[in-house]
């Protein structure tokens, strides 16, 4: 199997972020717990697991979802996500 360059650790935690920012409607905060690098067959991807913090404010309580977003380790495109 011929080497291939893959994008570092802290670029897919980015890439993995900015996919929840935008999916996640009143996201507050993320907490990333665990990232790391699996593979999927061929497919080599970063899994990057958390918390999510959602909601919240002065009258209501924030609620915390778990996370897991697969991200392809060559070119940082989401590949696969669960909340």
């Amino acid at each position: 199997m011929p080497d291939i360059e893959i994008i570092s650790l802290e670029n897919a935690q980015a890439a993995a972020e900015r996919f929840l920012e935008e999916r996640l409607k009143g996201l507050k905060r993320l907490a990333v717990e665990r990232v790391k690098l699996t593979s999927i067959e061929r497919i080599v991807v970063y899994d990057v697991e958390g918390t999510a913090i959602i909601g919240g404010g002065f009258f209501f309580k924030s609620t915390e979802r778990p996370f897991k977003v697969q991200v392809a380790a060559d070119d940082g495109a989401v590949v696969g996500y669960e909340t």
